[in-house]
Protein backbone atom coordinates (compact mmCIF):
# COMPACT_ATOMS: atom_id res chain seq x y z
CA UNK A 1 0.00 0.00 0.00
CA UNK A 2 2.84 2.42 0.83
CA UNK A 3 4.34 1.72 -2.56
CA UNK A 4 1.05 2.57 -4.33
CA UNK A 5 0.70 5.79 -2.32
CA UNK A 6 4.13 6.89 -3.49
CA UNK A 7 3.54 5.92 -7.12
CA UNK A 8 0.00 7.19 -7.65
CA UNK A 9 1.04 10.62 -9.03
CA UNK A 10 3.29 8.92 -11.58
CA UNK A 11 0.64 6.35 -12.53
CA UNK A 12 -2.07 8.99 -12.86
CA UNK A 13 0.23 11.14 -14.99
CA UNK A 14 1.05 8.14 -17.17
CA UNK A 15 -2.67 7.44 -17.63
CA UNK A 16 -3.27 11.07 -18.61
CA UNK A 17 -0.39 10.93 -21.10
CA UNK A 18 -1.78 7.71 -22.58
CA UNK A 19 -5.15 9.44 -22.99
CA UNK A 20 -3.49 11.92 -25.35
CA UNK A 21 -2.82 9.03 -27.74
CA UNK A 22 -6.55 8.56 -28.42
CA UNK A 23 -6.33 9.61 -32.12
CA UNK A 24 -4.06 6.63 -32.79
CA UNK A 25 -6.99 4.32 -32.03
CA UNK A 26 -9.77 6.19 -33.83
CA UNK A 27 -8.61 5.67 -37.42
CA UNK A 28 -5.85 3.96 -39.32
CA UNK A 29 -4.13 7.29 -40.05
CA UNK A 30 -4.51 11.07 -40.02
CA UNK A 31 -3.18 14.11 -41.84
CA UNK A 32 -0.14 16.11 -40.82
CA UNK A 33 2.51 18.25 -42.49
CA UNK A 34 5.42 15.80 -42.66
CA UNK A 35 3.55 12.90 -44.21
CA UNK A 36 6.73 10.90 -44.84
CA UNK A 37 7.29 8.55 -41.90
CA UNK A 38 5.55 5.55 -43.51
CA UNK A 39 7.36 5.77 -46.86
CA UNK A 40 10.66 6.27 -45.03
CA UNK A 41 9.96 3.23 -42.88
CA UNK A 42 9.07 1.23 -45.99
CA UNK A 43 12.40 2.24 -47.56
CA UNK A 44 14.26 1.27 -44.38
CA UNK A 45 12.59 -2.14 -44.57
CA UNK A 46 13.77 -2.53 -48.16
CA UNK A 47 17.33 -1.87 -46.96
CA UNK A 48 17.09 -4.57 -44.31
CA UNK A 49 15.65 -7.09 -46.73
CA UNK A 50 18.53 -6.28 -49.06
CA UNK A 51 21.09 -6.50 -46.21
CA UNK A 52 22.13 -2.89 -46.70
CA UNK A 53 22.97 -2.15 -43.06
CA UNK A 54 23.43 0.58 -42.08
CA UNK A 55 20.84 1.84 -44.51
CA UNK A 56 22.07 4.87 -46.47
CA UNK A 57 20.66 4.78 -49.99
CA UNK A 58 16.92 4.23 -50.48
CA UNK A 59 15.70 3.07 -53.89
CA UNK A 60 12.35 4.81 -54.42
CA UNK A 61 12.57 8.34 -53.03
CA UNK A 62 13.81 11.15 -55.24
CA UNK A 63 11.26 10.20 -57.88
CA UNK A 64 12.46 6.53 -57.95
CA UNK A 65 15.91 7.76 -58.95
CA UNK A 66 17.27 6.75 -55.52
CA UNK A 67 18.31 8.92 -52.62
CA UNK A 68 21.02 9.02 -49.91
CA UNK A 69 18.30 9.67 -47.32
CA UNK A 70 19.70 7.91 -44.26
CA UNK A 71 23.21 9.12 -44.94
CA UNK A 72 21.90 12.51 -43.80
CA UNK A 73 18.58 12.04 -42.02
CA UNK A 74 18.96 10.70 -38.47
CA UNK A 75 17.88 7.04 -38.71
CA UNK A 76 17.33 5.70 -35.18
CA UNK A 77 13.50 6.14 -35.05
CA UNK A 78 13.28 4.20 -38.30
CA UNK A 79 15.55 1.41 -37.05
CA UNK A 80 13.16 1.09 -34.13
CA UNK A 81 10.21 1.23 -36.53
CA UNK A 82 11.80 -1.51 -38.64
CA UNK A 83 11.92 -3.76 -35.56
CA UNK A 84 8.20 -3.20 -34.97
CA UNK A 85 7.47 -3.70 -38.68
CA UNK A 86 9.41 -6.97 -38.67
CA UNK A 87 7.24 -8.20 -35.79
CA UNK A 88 3.85 -6.89 -36.98
CA UNK A 89 4.14 -6.56 -40.79
CA UNK A 90 2.12 -3.36 -40.56
CA UNK A 91 3.53 -0.02 -41.69
CA UNK A 92 0.65 1.88 -40.13
CA UNK A 93 0.95 0.21 -36.72
CA UNK A 94 4.75 0.60 -36.76
CA UNK A 95 4.55 4.35 -37.49
CA UNK A 96 2.05 4.76 -34.66
CA UNK A 97 4.37 2.86 -32.34
CA UNK A 98 7.24 5.18 -33.28
CA UNK A 99 5.14 8.19 -32.27
CA UNK A 100 3.67 6.58 -29.15
CA UNK A 101 6.98 5.31 -27.74
CA UNK A 102 8.65 8.71 -28.13
CA UNK A 103 5.69 10.49 -26.54
CA UNK A 104 5.35 8.20 -23.52
CA UNK A 105 9.13 8.02 -23.25
CA UNK A 106 9.17 11.80 -22.88
CA UNK A 107 6.85 11.52 -19.87
CA UNK A 108 8.82 8.70 -18.24
CA UNK A 109 12.27 10.27 -18.69
CA UNK A 110 11.07 13.67 -17.50
CA UNK A 111 9.66 12.01 -14.37
CA UNK A 112 12.90 10.10 -13.73
CA UNK A 113 14.87 13.33 -14.08
CA UNK A 114 12.74 15.71 -12.06
CA UNK A 115 11.77 13.46 -9.16
CA UNK A 116 15.47 13.53 -8.21
CA UNK A 117 15.09 17.22 -7.42
CA UNK A 118 11.40 17.88 -6.71
CA UNK A 119 10.24 14.51 -5.30
CA UNK A 120 7.41 12.30 -6.54
CA UNK A 121 4.73 14.98 -6.67
CA UNK A 122 6.97 17.57 -8.27
CA UNK A 123 8.48 15.06 -10.67
CA UNK A 124 5.11 13.79 -11.84
CA UNK A 125 3.83 17.35 -12.31
CA UNK A 126 6.85 18.29 -14.44
CA UNK A 127 6.35 15.14 -16.52
CA UNK A 128 2.62 15.84 -16.99
CA UNK A 129 3.37 19.43 -18.03
CA UNK A 130 5.90 18.09 -20.53
CA UNK A 131 3.35 15.70 -22.04
CA UNK A 132 0.64 18.39 -22.21
CA UNK A 133 2.87 21.12 -23.65
CA UNK A 134 1.20 22.67 -26.73
CA UNK A 135 4.41 22.25 -28.73
CA UNK A 136 4.26 18.52 -28.07
CA UNK A 137 0.79 18.50 -29.64
CA UNK A 138 2.10 20.57 -32.56
CA UNK A 139 4.90 18.09 -33.28
CA UNK A 140 2.67 15.06 -32.80
CA UNK A 141 -0.61 15.86 -34.50
CA UNK A 142 0.06 18.87 -36.73
CA UNK A 143 3.60 18.57 -38.08
CA UNK A 144 4.21 14.84 -37.61
CA UNK A 145 7.83 15.65 -36.75
CA UNK A 146 9.11 12.18 -35.88
CA UNK A 147 12.75 13.22 -35.35
CA UNK A 148 11.82 16.06 -33.01
CA UNK A 149 9.49 13.78 -31.05
CA UNK A 150 12.43 11.47 -30.37
CA UNK A 151 14.60 14.46 -29.55
CA UNK A 152 12.03 15.63 -27.00
CA UNK A 153 12.10 12.18 -25.43
CA UNK A 154 15.89 12.13 -25.18
CA UNK A 155 16.35 15.66 -23.77
CA UNK A 156 15.32 14.61 -20.24
CA UNK A 157 16.92 11.20 -20.77
CA UNK A 158 20.46 12.55 -21.18
CA UNK A 159 20.00 15.08 -18.34
CA UNK A 160 18.78 12.22 -16.13
CA UNK A 161 21.69 9.98 -17.16
CA UNK A 162 24.36 12.58 -16.35
CA UNK A 163 22.62 13.26 -13.00
CA UNK A 164 22.81 9.56 -12.18
CA UNK A 165 26.47 9.56 -13.16
CA UNK A 166 27.16 12.42 -10.74
CA UNK A 167 25.50 10.43 -7.93
CA UNK A 168 27.39 7.24 -8.75
CA UNK A 169 30.35 7.61 -11.10
CA UNK A 170 30.50 3.97 -12.08
CA UNK A 171 30.73 2.03 -15.32
CA UNK A 172 26.99 1.27 -15.49
CA UNK A 173 25.97 4.92 -15.41
CA UNK A 174 28.83 5.79 -17.75
CA UNK A 175 27.42 3.31 -20.30
CA UNK A 176 23.87 4.58 -19.75
CA UNK A 177 24.95 8.13 -20.52
CA UNK A 178 26.87 7.10 -23.65
CA UNK A 179 23.98 5.04 -25.03
CA UNK A 180 21.40 7.79 -24.46
CA UNK A 181 23.68 10.42 -25.99
CA UNK A 182 24.19 8.17 -29.01
CA UNK A 183 20.42 7.80 -29.19
CA UNK A 184 20.01 11.59 -29.25
CA UNK A 185 22.70 12.07 -31.91
CA UNK A 186 21.12 9.47 -34.20
CA UNK A 187 17.48 10.46 -33.58
CA UNK A 188 17.57 14.14 -34.53
CA UNK A 189 20.89 15.89 -35.07
CA UNK A 190 19.25 19.35 -34.98
CA UNK A 191 17.78 18.64 -31.53
CA UNK A 192 21.20 17.47 -30.37
CA UNK A 193 22.80 20.67 -31.71
CA UNK A 194 20.52 23.01 -29.74
CA UNK A 195 20.51 21.05 -26.46
CA UNK A 196 24.25 20.31 -26.19
CA UNK A 197 25.39 23.75 -24.91
CA UNK A 198 22.80 23.54 -22.14
CA UNK A 199 23.72 19.92 -21.42
CA UNK A 200 27.37 20.91 -20.97
CA UNK A 201 26.45 23.72 -18.55
CA UNK A 202 24.22 21.28 -16.65
CA UNK A 203 27.13 18.84 -16.37
CA UNK A 204 29.44 21.55 -15.04
CA UNK A 205 26.82 22.57 -12.47
CA UNK A 206 26.65 19.00 -11.22
CA UNK A 207 30.45 18.79 -11.14
CA UNK A 208 30.73 21.83 -8.88
CA UNK A 209 28.24 20.23 -6.50
CA UNK A 210 30.99 17.97 -5.13
CA UNK A 211 33.92 18.63 -7.48
CA UNK A 212 34.12 14.90 -8.15
CA UNK A 213 36.88 14.48 -10.74
CA UNK A 214 35.81 10.92 -11.44
CA UNK A 215 32.43 12.26 -12.57
CA UNK A 216 34.20 14.76 -14.82
CA UNK A 217 36.30 12.04 -16.45
CA UNK A 218 33.40 9.61 -16.82
CA UNK A 219 31.15 12.38 -18.14
CA UNK A 220 33.67 13.37 -20.80
CA UNK A 221 34.27 9.72 -21.60
CA UNK A 222 30.54 9.04 -21.91
CA UNK A 223 30.22 11.96 -24.32
CA UNK A 224 33.08 10.66 -26.47
CA UNK A 225 31.72 7.11 -26.37
CA UNK A 226 28.31 8.42 -27.46
CA UNK A 227 29.93 10.11 -30.46
CA UNK A 228 31.87 6.96 -31.37
CA UNK A 229 28.71 4.82 -31.14
CA UNK A 230 27.04 7.31 -33.49
CA UNK A 231 30.02 7.58 -35.86
CA UNK A 232 28.28 5.58 -38.61
CA UNK A 233 25.86 8.50 -38.95
CA UNK A 234 27.59 11.56 -37.46
CA UNK A 235 30.79 11.43 -39.52
CA UNK A 236 29.20 11.02 -42.97
CA UNK A 237 26.53 13.66 -42.28
CA UNK A 238 29.30 16.04 -41.21
CA UNK A 239 32.05 15.32 -43.74
CA UNK A 240 29.91 14.45 -46.76
CA UNK A 241 27.44 17.31 -46.61
CA UNK A 242 29.10 18.77 -49.72
CA UNK A 243 27.75 15.85 -51.77
CA UNK A 244 24.11 17.01 -51.67
CA UNK A 245 22.19 20.21 -52.38
CA UNK A 246 21.76 21.33 -48.77
CA UNK A 247 21.16 24.88 -49.95
CA UNK A 248 17.59 23.89 -50.86
CA UNK A 249 16.92 23.24 -47.15
CA UNK A 250 17.92 26.76 -46.04
CA UNK A 251 16.73 29.02 -48.85
CA UNK A 252 13.41 30.62 -49.77
CA UNK A 253 10.59 29.34 -47.58
CA UNK A 254 13.09 27.37 -45.47
CA UNK A 255 15.25 30.36 -44.58
CA UNK A 256 15.23 31.09 -40.85
CA UNK A 257 14.61 34.77 -41.65
CA UNK A 258 11.03 33.89 -42.65
CA UNK A 259 9.95 32.25 -39.40
CA UNK A 260 10.72 34.46 -36.40
CA UNK A 261 7.80 34.94 -34.01
CA UNK A 262 6.95 37.74 -31.59
CA UNK A 263 6.33 37.49 -27.85
CA UNK A 264 2.57 37.86 -28.33
CA UNK A 265 2.47 34.57 -30.24
CA UNK A 266 4.43 32.82 -27.48
CA UNK A 267 2.72 34.24 -24.39
CA UNK A 268 -0.81 35.35 -25.25
CA UNK A 269 -2.31 33.75 -28.37
CA UNK A 270 -4.11 30.46 -27.66
CA UNK A 271 -5.67 29.92 -31.08
CA UNK A 272 -4.97 26.54 -32.68
CA UNK A 273 -4.58 25.83 -36.38
CA UNK A 274 -3.16 23.40 -38.91
CA UNK A 275 -1.72 25.67 -41.59
CA UNK A 276 1.90 26.36 -42.51
CA UNK A 277 4.37 28.67 -40.79
CA UNK A 278 4.57 31.95 -42.71
CA UNK A 279 6.14 35.36 -42.30
CA UNK A 280 3.28 37.67 -41.47
CA UNK A 281 3.30 41.07 -43.13
CA UNK A 282 0.49 43.66 -43.34
CA UNK A 283 -1.97 42.58 -46.01
CA UNK A 284 -0.21 39.22 -46.48
CA UNK A 285 -0.98 35.63 -45.57
CA UNK A 286 -1.82 34.89 -41.95
CA UNK A 287 0.04 32.36 -39.85
CA UNK A 288 -2.31 29.64 -38.62
CA UNK A 289 0.10 27.57 -36.51
CA UNK A 290 0.19 27.90 -32.74
CA UNK A 291 3.50 28.77 -31.06
CA UNK A 292 2.25 29.21 -27.52
CA UNK A 293 4.25 28.12 -24.51
CA UNK A 294 1.03 27.47 -22.62
CA UNK A 295 -0.68 29.57 -19.96
CA UNK A 296 -0.52 26.87 -17.28
CA UNK A 297 3.14 26.26 -18.13
CA UNK A 298 3.83 29.94 -17.62
CA UNK A 299 2.05 29.69 -14.25
CA UNK A 300 4.30 26.75 -13.35
CA UNK A 301 7.34 28.85 -14.26
CA UNK A 302 6.12 31.72 -12.06
CA UNK A 303 5.65 29.28 -9.17
CA UNK A 304 9.22 28.07 -9.75
CA UNK A 305 10.49 31.64 -9.36
CA UNK A 306 8.48 31.94 -6.15
CA UNK A 307 10.12 28.72 -4.95
CA UNK A 308 13.52 30.23 -5.67
CA UNK A 309 12.92 32.87 -2.99
CA UNK A 310 12.38 30.20 -0.32
CA UNK A 311 15.15 27.89 -1.51
CA UNK A 312 17.93 30.45 -1.85
CA UNK A 313 19.19 30.19 1.73
CA UNK A 314 18.28 26.53 2.17
CA UNK A 315 19.42 24.68 -0.92
CA UNK A 316 21.88 26.36 -3.26
CA UNK A 317 21.86 23.52 -5.82
CA UNK A 318 18.08 23.63 -6.30
CA UNK A 319 18.25 27.42 -6.45
CA UNK A 320 20.91 27.27 -9.16
CA UNK A 321 18.84 24.73 -11.09
CA UNK A 322 15.87 27.12 -11.13
CA UNK A 323 18.11 30.01 -12.21
CA UNK A 324 19.76 27.87 -14.89
CA UNK A 325 16.42 26.59 -16.19
CA UNK A 326 14.89 30.07 -16.23
CA UNK A 327 17.86 31.60 -18.03
CA UNK A 328 17.83 28.74 -20.56
CA UNK A 329 14.10 29.21 -21.20
CA UNK A 330 14.52 32.99 -21.58
CA UNK A 331 17.43 32.58 -23.99
CA UNK A 332 15.43 30.06 -26.03
CA UNK A 333 12.47 32.47 -26.16
CA UNK A 334 14.78 35.25 -27.32
CA UNK A 335 16.12 32.99 -30.10
CA UNK A 336 12.58 32.80 -31.50
CA UNK A 337 12.19 36.60 -31.58
CA UNK A 338 13.32 38.65 -34.64
CA UNK A 339 15.77 40.64 -32.50
CA UNK A 340 17.93 37.52 -32.17
CA UNK A 341 18.72 37.53 -35.89
CA UNK A 342 22.27 38.76 -35.28
CA UNK A 343 22.99 35.57 -33.31
CA UNK A 344 21.64 33.45 -36.16
CA UNK A 345 23.99 35.23 -38.56
CA UNK A 346 27.01 34.70 -36.27
CA UNK A 347 26.38 31.00 -35.50
CA UNK A 348 26.11 29.66 -39.04
CA UNK A 349 24.98 26.06 -38.27
CA UNK A 350 21.79 27.49 -36.75
CA UNK A 351 20.49 28.17 -40.26
CA UNK A 352 19.84 24.45 -40.68
CA UNK A 353 17.16 24.68 -37.99
CA UNK A 354 15.09 26.53 -40.63
CA UNK A 355 12.42 27.59 -38.12
CA UNK A 356 13.52 29.70 -35.12
CA UNK A 357 10.35 28.60 -33.31
CA UNK A 358 11.96 25.15 -33.04
CA UNK A 359 13.57 26.58 -29.90
CA UNK A 360 10.18 25.89 -28.33
CA UNK A 361 11.61 22.38 -27.85
CA UNK A 362 13.95 23.85 -25.25
CA UNK A 363 11.34 26.22 -23.84
CA UNK A 364 8.87 23.45 -23.01
CA UNK A 365 11.67 21.24 -21.70
CA UNK A 366 13.00 23.80 -19.23
CA UNK A 367 9.64 25.29 -18.25
CA UNK A 368 8.17 21.83 -17.64
CA UNK A 369 11.28 20.86 -15.68
CA UNK A 370 10.91 23.90 -13.42
CA UNK A 371 7.15 23.61 -12.92
CA UNK A 372 7.49 20.84 -10.34
CA UNK A 373 9.89 22.83 -8.15
CA UNK A 374 7.06 24.34 -6.11
CA UNK A 375 6.74 20.98 -4.35
CA UNK A 376 10.26 21.29 -2.99
CA UNK A 377 9.05 24.09 -0.70
CA UNK A 378 5.34 23.35 -0.15
CA UNK A 379 4.53 21.84 3.22
CA UNK A 380 0.72 22.02 3.30
CA UNK A 381 -2.03 21.10 0.82
CA UNK A 382 0.54 19.55 -1.48
CA UNK A 383 -1.79 17.00 -3.05
CA UNK A 384 -4.64 19.51 -3.48
CA UNK A 385 -2.36 21.98 -5.29
CA UNK A 386 -0.97 19.16 -7.42
CA UNK A 387 -4.48 18.09 -8.43
CA UNK A 388 -5.46 21.71 -9.18
CA UNK A 389 -2.46 22.26 -11.47
CA UNK A 390 -3.01 18.94 -13.24
CA UNK A 391 -6.68 19.77 -13.80
CA UNK A 392 -5.79 23.19 -15.21
CA UNK A 393 -3.24 21.85 -17.71
CA UNK A 394 -5.57 19.00 -18.71
CA UNK A 395 -8.63 21.21 -19.23
CA UNK A 396 -6.78 23.93 -21.15
CA UNK A 397 -4.53 21.76 -23.32
CA UNK A 398 -6.26 18.41 -23.92
CA UNK A 399 -8.14 19.71 -26.96
CA UNK A 400 -4.89 20.46 -28.81
CA UNK A 401 -4.03 16.78 -29.06
CA UNK A 402 -5.97 15.86 -32.17
CA UNK A 403 -5.23 15.85 -35.92
CA UNK A 404 -7.03 18.02 -38.43
CA UNK A 405 -8.47 15.07 -40.33
CA UNK A 406 -8.67 11.31 -39.87
CA UNK A 407 -7.98 8.93 -42.77
CA UNK A 408 -8.98 5.32 -43.29
CA UNK A 409 -6.31 3.55 -45.32
CA UNK A 410 -4.24 0.37 -45.53
CA UNK A 411 -0.61 -0.49 -46.17
CA UNK A 412 -1.53 -1.60 -49.68
CA UNK A 413 -3.20 1.75 -50.46
CA UNK A 414 -0.18 3.64 -49.14
CA UNK A 415 2.12 1.80 -51.51
CA UNK A 416 0.09 2.11 -54.70
CA UNK A 417 -1.48 4.67 -57.00
CA UNK A 418 -1.62 8.40 -56.41
CA UNK A 419 -0.86 8.09 -52.69
CA UNK A 420 2.40 6.31 -53.51
CA UNK A 421 3.32 8.92 -56.14
CA UNK A 422 2.74 11.80 -53.72
CA UNK A 423 4.92 10.18 -51.06
CA UNK A 424 7.71 9.50 -53.57
CA UNK A 425 7.70 13.08 -54.84
CA UNK A 426 7.13 14.83 -51.49
CA UNK A 427 10.76 15.14 -50.37
CA UNK A 428 12.31 15.47 -53.80
CA UNK A 429 14.51 18.46 -52.90
CA UNK A 430 15.89 17.00 -49.66
CA UNK A 431 19.45 15.71 -49.99
CA UNK A 432 19.43 15.83 -53.81
CA UNK A 433 22.94 14.75 -54.95
CA UNK A 434 24.97 17.69 -56.23
CA UNK A 435 25.55 15.84 -59.50
CA UNK A 436 21.91 16.56 -60.35
CA UNK A 437 21.64 20.14 -61.54
CA UNK A 438 17.88 20.09 -60.97
CA UNK A 439 15.28 17.80 -59.43
CA UNK A 440 13.13 15.63 -61.71
CA UNK A 441 9.80 17.07 -62.78
CA UNK A 442 8.13 13.67 -62.55
CA UNK A 443 8.76 10.16 -61.31
CA UNK A 444 10.96 7.89 -63.38
CA UNK A 445 8.72 5.93 -65.75
CA UNK A 446 11.37 3.45 -66.87
CA UNK A 447 14.32 1.69 -65.23
CA UNK A 448 16.70 2.55 -68.04
CA UNK A 449 16.73 4.13 -71.48
CA UNK A 450 18.65 3.07 -74.58
CA UNK A 451 19.81 6.41 -75.98
CA UNK A 452 21.61 5.18 -79.09
CA UNK A 453 22.45 1.88 -80.74
CA UNK A 454 20.70 -1.46 -80.85
CA UNK A 455 20.73 -3.49 -77.68
CA UNK A 456 18.33 -5.92 -76.02
CA UNK A 457 18.27 -5.65 -72.22
CA UNK A 458 17.02 -8.61 -70.19
CA UNK A 459 17.19 -10.10 -66.67
CA UNK A 460 17.08 -6.56 -65.25
CA UNK A 461 17.18 -6.66 -61.44
CA UNK A 462 17.37 -3.81 -58.98
CA UNK A 463 17.92 -3.75 -55.21
CA UNK A 464 18.24 -0.88 -52.79
CA UNK A 465 21.82 -0.04 -53.76
CA UNK A 466 22.57 -2.31 -56.70
CA UNK A 467 21.49 -2.98 -60.28
CA UNK A 468 22.39 -5.80 -62.64
CA UNK A 469 21.22 -6.85 -66.08
CA UNK A 470 22.34 -8.53 -69.27
CA UNK A 471 22.41 -7.27 -72.83
CA UNK A 472 22.63 -8.55 -76.37
CA UNK A 473 24.32 -5.63 -78.09
CA UNK A 474 24.34 -5.59 -81.89
CA UNK A 475 25.87 -2.10 -82.24
CA UNK A 476 27.61 0.37 -79.96
CA UNK A 477 24.97 1.38 -77.41
CA UNK A 478 24.57 4.11 -74.82
CA UNK A 479 22.31 3.17 -71.91
CA UNK A 480 21.23 5.63 -69.25
CA UNK A 481 20.12 4.19 -65.89
CA UNK A 482 17.30 5.88 -64.01
CA UNK A 483 19.61 6.25 -61.04
CA UNK A 484 21.33 9.29 -59.59
CA UNK A 485 25.08 9.16 -59.31
CA UNK A 486 26.40 9.44 -55.78
CA UNK A 487 29.83 8.47 -54.45
CA UNK A 488 30.75 5.67 -54.58
CA UNK A 489 28.65 4.03 -57.32
CA UNK A 490 30.76 1.64 -59.40
CA UNK A 491 29.77 -0.13 -62.60
CA UNK A 492 31.38 -3.24 -64.05
CA UNK A 493 30.81 -4.82 -67.46
CA UNK A 494 31.66 -8.51 -67.74
CA UNK A 495 33.45 -8.32 -64.38
CA UNK A 496 35.65 -5.31 -65.20
CA UNK A 497 35.12 -1.86 -63.73
CA UNK A 498 34.39 0.75 -66.38
CA UNK A 499 34.28 4.52 -66.52
CA UNK A 500 30.81 5.94 -66.92
CA UNK A 501 29.30 9.38 -67.41
CA UNK A 502 26.97 11.25 -65.11
CA UNK A 503 27.86 14.85 -65.93
CA UNK A 504 26.28 15.30 -69.34
CA UNK A 505 22.66 15.22 -68.21
CA UNK A 506 20.82 17.59 -65.91
CA UNK A 507 19.75 14.86 -63.45
CA UNK A 508 23.21 13.37 -62.95
CA UNK A 509 22.03 9.92 -64.10
CA UNK A 510 24.63 7.22 -64.69
CA UNK A 511 25.23 6.52 -68.38
CA UNK A 512 27.30 3.66 -69.84
CA UNK A 513 28.69 2.78 -73.27
CA UNK A 514 28.57 -0.83 -74.46
CA UNK A 515 30.36 -2.39 -77.42
CA UNK A 516 28.93 -5.18 -79.56
CA UNK A 517 28.44 -8.59 -78.01
CA UNK A 518 26.74 -10.11 -74.98
CA UNK A 519 27.39 -8.35 -71.68
CA UNK A 520 26.64 -8.60 -67.98
CA UNK A 521 26.38 -5.22 -66.27
CA UNK A 522 26.64 -4.79 -62.51
CA UNK A 523 26.26 -1.48 -60.64
CA UNK A 524 26.60 -1.07 -56.88
CA UNK A 525 26.90 1.76 -54.40
CA UNK A 526 30.03 1.19 -52.31
CA UNK A 527 30.96 2.97 -49.11
CA UNK A 528 33.36 5.87 -49.38
CA UNK A 529 36.40 5.79 -47.05
CA UNK A 530 34.55 8.08 -44.63
CA UNK A 531 31.56 5.75 -44.46
CA UNK A 532 33.74 2.64 -44.16
CA UNK A 533 35.82 4.10 -41.32
CA UNK A 534 32.67 5.39 -39.60
CA UNK A 535 31.03 1.97 -39.78
CA UNK A 536 34.18 0.35 -38.38
CA UNK A 537 34.38 2.84 -35.50
CA UNK A 538 30.75 2.21 -34.55
CA UNK A 539 31.14 -1.57 -34.85
CA UNK A 540 34.27 -1.70 -32.68
CA UNK A 541 32.82 0.72 -30.14
CA UNK A 542 29.57 -1.26 -29.99
CA UNK A 543 31.46 -4.50 -29.28
CA UNK A 544 33.54 -2.84 -26.54
CA UNK A 545 30.40 -1.29 -25.04
CA UNK A 546 28.66 -4.67 -25.09
CA UNK A 547 31.62 -6.32 -23.38
CA UNK A 548 31.65 -3.61 -20.72
CA UNK A 549 27.93 -4.08 -20.19
CA UNK A 550 28.31 -7.85 -19.86
CA UNK A 551 31.12 -7.37 -17.36
CA UNK A 552 28.84 -5.21 -15.24
CA UNK A 553 26.07 -7.79 -15.49
CA UNK A 554 28.48 -10.52 -14.44
CA UNK A 555 29.54 -8.50 -11.39
CA UNK A 556 25.91 -7.92 -10.47
CA UNK A 557 25.11 -11.61 -10.81
CA UNK A 558 28.03 -12.53 -8.52
CA UNK A 559 26.84 -9.91 -6.02
CA UNK A 560 23.31 -11.36 -6.03
CA UNK A 561 24.59 -14.92 -5.68
CA UNK A 562 26.86 -13.89 -2.78
CA UNK A 563 24.06 -12.28 -0.79
CA UNK A 564 21.64 -15.08 -1.62
CA UNK A 565 24.08 -17.54 -0.09
CA UNK A 566 24.54 -15.28 2.95
CA UNK A 567 20.77 -15.07 3.45
CA UNK A 568 20.33 -18.83 3.09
Amino acid sequence: MDSIKKKWPFLLGLALSISLLWPLFVASSFTHHDDVEMIRLYEMDQCFKDHQIPCRWVPDLGGIYGYPLFNYYAPLPYYFGELIYFLTHSLIFSAKAMFAVSFLGSYIFMYLLTRKFWGNLGGSLSAIFYSFAPYHALDFYVRGAMGEMWGLMLFPAVFWAVSKLEEDSGVSNFLLLAILLAGLFTSHNLSAMVILPFYLVWSLMLFFKRRNKKFLYFGAGGFILGILLSAFYLFPVTFEKNLVHLETTIEGYFSYTEHFKGFRKLFLVRSWGYGASVREVPGGEKDHLSYQIGWVHLLGWILALVSLKFLWNKNKLLSLIIIFGSFSALLSIFMIHPRSEFIWRIIEPLKYLQFPWRFLMLVIFFVSFLSGSIFSVLKKNREKIWILLVLLVTILNFSYFKPEKFIQTTDEQLLTGEVWRKQIMRSIFDYLPIFAKEPPAEMATEKYKVLTGESKVYDFKKGTNWINFKTETKSHTIIRLSQYYFPDWKISVDGKDIKFDYKNNSLGLMTILLGTGNHTVDARLHDTPIRSVSNAITAVTFILTLLLFISQFAKMRKWIQYYRKRIN
